[in-house]
């Protein structure tokens, strides 16, 4: 293994940890809800991960999914460190799939709440209702409310 693909190793290293920044980043804006830090962050994240899927970097991880420091044969094309380099990466990208499902988790945690009160919300059965103020600072009950719906 040559000089080249040692830089390319630490380069797929390098976008691995960002795409840990990223998913840290992408976690704290979906706990503040800030969907505009959210959306810009997902942008980052699709052109890191469509770096990590390029054909050159899935051919490499071929080369190294068998190897490890000890069943390296000496006359190998691989060096030790690039065994670690790679090492590292796996590394870095299993925190990056565990960091993913928690944000995963978070975003369907909040889409269930959101499904949740909107059944609520929309339901016509008299113990889901809520009483609400109206314009004129008065409570309406559900018969209010459904009648707003129909027109």
């Amino acid at each position: 293994m040559d000089i080249s693909d040692l830089n390319y190793l630490s380069q797929i290293l390098h976008k691995a940890e960002a795409l840990k920044q990223i998913l840290e980043q992408e976690f704290q804006a979906l706990k503040q809800q800030d969907l505009q830090n959210f959306e810009k962050l997902q942008a980052e994240k699709t052109r890191i991960l469509e770096f990590l899927s390029e054909e050159e970097f899935l051919i490499k991880a071929q080369k190294f999914q068998e190897r490890t420091p000890a069943n390296v044969p000496n006359d190998s094309d691989i060096s030790l460190e690039s065994l670690e380099i790679w090492d590292k990466i796996v590394n870095s990208m299993t925190e990056g799939r565990k960091l993913h499902q928690r944000n995963e988790i978070l975003i369907n945690s909040k889409i269930e709440s959101i499904r949740s009160a909107l059944r609520t919300l929309q339901s016509p059965d008299p113990l889901n209702s809520v009483e609400v103020y109206d314009k004129l600072g008065k409570l309406s009950g559900a018969k209010d409310r459904n009648k707003v719906g129909d027109a």
